[in-house]
């Protein structure tokens, strides 16, 4: 099926299907899964909620097909985590 929405639900701006916005090649999102922001833009999503994915380290983030993902949930890659 070619699913390409970014709203589910009009005059809804605050809620998205998280695949439709994501433009990095490394992080890969499930066809469904919505991601919900009162605060920042919901398409800032790779910025504002994925921390320290940087390409040198090759790190992937992979987000199931039917999740539903929190305002202000991060997500830290490994560059974030000192040993």
């Amino acid at each position: 099926m070619k699913f390409n929405k970014v709203y589910p639900r009009s005059n809804d701006n605050q809620t998205i299907y998280l695949k439709n916005v994501i433009t990095r090649d490394n992080i890969k999102v499930g066809d469904y899964t919505i991601y919900n922001d009162i605060y920042n833009d919901t398409k800032d999503f790779e910025k504002n909620n994925v921390l320290y994915q940087y390409p040198v380290n090759s790190d992937k983030l992979i987000i199931g097909k039917f999740c539903s993902i929190a305002c202000k949930a991060k997500f830290l890659m490994t560059s974030g985590v000192i040993t």
